[in-house]
């Protein structure tokens, strides 16, 4: 599930996930957006707070299709 479906989906605010997380808000839309790709450690801070819904692997292929590397 990309961040994006899960904020979404869940109703969750950005902001709450940031909290959760421990991040800015705007690392998040960020993300959400595909304007930055997370570390690995913000990446598995992500997969936790959502408990598995958003996992290292969809934000590492979130992060590939952005910089156009993917097909």
């Amino acid at each position: 599930m990309t961040l994006t479906q899960y904020l979404t989906e869940t109703n969750q605010t950005a902001t709450a996930l940031a909290a959760k997380v421990g991040c800015e808000v705007s690392t998040i839309t960020r993300l959400a957006k595909g304007e930055r790709a997370p570390s690995i450690a913000l990446a598995h801070s992500i997969e936790r707070a959502t408990s598995g819904l958003v996992t290292i692997g969809d934000l590492a292929l979130a992060a590939l299709s952005t910089s156009g590397e993917a097909a």
